[in-house]
């Protein structure tokens, strides 16, 4: 969060982000980007292990353009990311609905 705020920094396109970090969580994380006028229109992709329907609402509904479940292995998180990245962007990021939310392959 400290480097995105920082002035001049060229910001990514997308932001993956762990719900489950230590210290500060996806959720706080993705609230911050939310409310900061310099951040609040970046895409924010929430990944985790939960596939709780609470976890998913809450990140929806606080703002974040797409839920992926995150795979046990390295090799099939790989591919995730980069069907994610592929994905046309346009559907996450405008008019944003439940169907188009949580990600699947």
């Amino acid at each position: 969060m400290d480097y995105l705020t920082l002035p001049n920094v060229v910001l990514p396109n997308l932001i993956f982000l762990d719900l489950n970090m230590p210290i500060k969580n996806g959720q706080q994380c993705l609230m911050e980007i939310r409310n900061n006028p310099k951040l609040k229109d970046l895409c924010v992709a929430i990944y985790s292990t939960s596939s709780s329907e609470k976890d998913i609402e809450e990140t929806f509904l606080n703002g974040a353009n797409i839920y992926v479940n995150k795979p046990n292995n390295f090799s099939k998180l790989r591919e995730v990311v980069e069907k994610v990245l592929q994905l046309n962007w346009q559907y996450h990021t405008s008019n944003l609905n439940k169907e188009t939310f949580l990600f699947r392959i």
